[in-house]
């Protein structure tokens, strides 16, 4: 089978394998498509930047079909079209993935689409912990994880919801998908939007969705004392936290990221949302490529934000 892997500077590499044997446990699943992650390299501004440092794996996750099954699997057969919760270092044919981290994926949802849905889990925890109902929220970061939590912020009666990024095109998005303002860090001073948008006591949650300390630092700013910060995407480097403010201002930091256990609920439950068109995807999904056309994938996910929020990679 063709294997598609990212080399030590992070360019695409082609190989081939045998197709994995599977335990009893386990699926074997014939890829069809998985979302893209950016490669190494920094882009940084004053209040939120897009961190990449290359360590990541090629795919967050992906989709196909079943082939085959281990003799112990019960809910799943072969033909089953599937969402797997594992990502992996690379795009190939084949996958055996453990059969408890595969859900089934609706036959109105695409392969392309499905493989954006295991970021709803984190989305779908970190709002719930927030208690979002009826407060002022504000997301730093209009990506992908920031467009779902607009939305689901949205269905999940906040009062206002206020999304922050570094481009159009992204904001045009979050507006398309619930956000009540939209705010260009580039061209304006976020904090004082928000302290306009909230009669100066700042927003009641912050949804820090870039993964980066500017985002974070920005989101500590923007909270009213008694404020929670939910974090939906992990800093890549260490980020300092003044325990004395925090203390002074009685601010909650809570993690978004769920327990591995909970990840295949989670997504289940992020599916049925897109089923009834509470949340949409096919809006963060502004690019697809076959296999083939990799290069070109990668370099518009990693150069040109603006352009691209979730780029998938498909297999006939």
């Amino acid at each position: 089978m063709e294997i598609l892997t990212l080399d030590t500077d992070g360019h695409p590499a082609v190989s081939s394998g045998p197709v994995p044997t599977c335990g009893d446990t386990d699926v074997l699943i014939r890829v069809r498509a998985c979302a893209l992650s950016r490669r190494g390299g920094t882009v940084s501004d004053k209040t939120i930047a897009s961190d990449r440092d290359g360590s990541g794996p090629f795919s967050r996750s992906f989709t196909g079909i079943v082939e085959s099954t281990g003799r112990r699997v019960d809910a799943l057969v072969p033909g089953d079209r599937v969402v797997s919760c594992h990502s992996d270092r690379s795009f190939a044919e084949f996958h055996c993935v453990s059969a408890y981290h595969v859900v089934k994926l609706p036959s109105d949802i695409s392969f392309e689409e499905g493989a954006i849905i295991p970021r709803m889990s984190t989305v779908l925890n970190g709002l719930e912990r927030a208690r979002v109902k009826t407060r002022s929220v504000f997301l730093s970061g209009a990506g992908a994880t920031g467009l779902l939590s607009t939305q689901v912020a949205r269905i999940s009666g906040a009062a206002t919801v206020i999304t922050a990024d570094l481009h159009v095109r992204r904001l045009q998005l979050a507006r398309d998908t619930g956000a009540d303002i939209v705010i260009n860090v580039s061209t304006e001073d976020a904090h004082r939007r928000v302290m306009d948008q909230t009669d100066g006591r700042g927003a009641e949650v912050c949804l820090e969705c870039a993964g980066n300390e500017a985002s974070f630092v920005q989101c500590v700013a923007n909270l009213r004392p008694g404020g929670t910060l939910v974090v939906m995407k992990p800093t890549a480097h260490p980020v300092a936290i003044d325990t004395e403010e925090w203390s002074d201002r009685s601010l909650q930091l809570v993690m978004g990221r769920e327990l591995p256990s909970e990840t295949p609920y989670l997504v289940e439950r992020g599916l049925k949302l897109v089923g009834i068109g509470a949340v949409r995807l096919r809006p963060l999904l502004t690019h697809v490529f076959p296999a083939h056309r990799i290069n070109e994938a990668l370099e518009l996910i990693d150069d040109y934000p603006n352009q691209a929020v979730e780029v998938a990679l498909v297999r006939s």
